[in-house]
């Protein structure tokens, strides 16, 4: 019998180990879960930081294109509009030195076209 109790003794010793193992590598595990989802949160932190700074250059470079687009955009409507005006005064010239012009060459004139 005192063999059976020193037995058993010994895999109740043995159990307290293994138990004492466990709980510390599961210890060691739940810190290592705890630090990687940190620095998970962390990464994704900083990932989403940079994006909004992309994000936010890309905007002011959208904006300056725009503006640029825009002034280019409104300065050939300025020059079609002068275009326009100088054709129009030319036609009006054109169209008054017509009147001028004697009937008979205005006829000859009609009859080439």
């Amino acid at each position: 019998m005192n063999q059976s109790l020193e037995n058993l003794e010994v895999s109740v010793y043995r159990l307290a180990q293994k138990f004492e193992t466990i709980v510390g590598e599961n210890k060691r595990l739940n810190d290592e879960i705890a630090r990687l989802k940190t620095e998970q949160a962390q990464q994704a932190d900083e990932h989403q930081a940079a994006v909004d700074e992309l994000s936010e250059a890309l905007l002011v470079q959208v904006g300056k294109l725009k503006n640029d687009l825009q002034g280019k955009i409104d300065s050939l409507t300025d020059e079609n509009r002068q275009y326009r005006d100088l054709l129009d005064a030319s036609a009006a010239e054109i169209r008054g030195l017509l009147a001028r012009l004697p009937q008979a060459a205005a006829n000859e004139n009609e009859a080439e076209s």
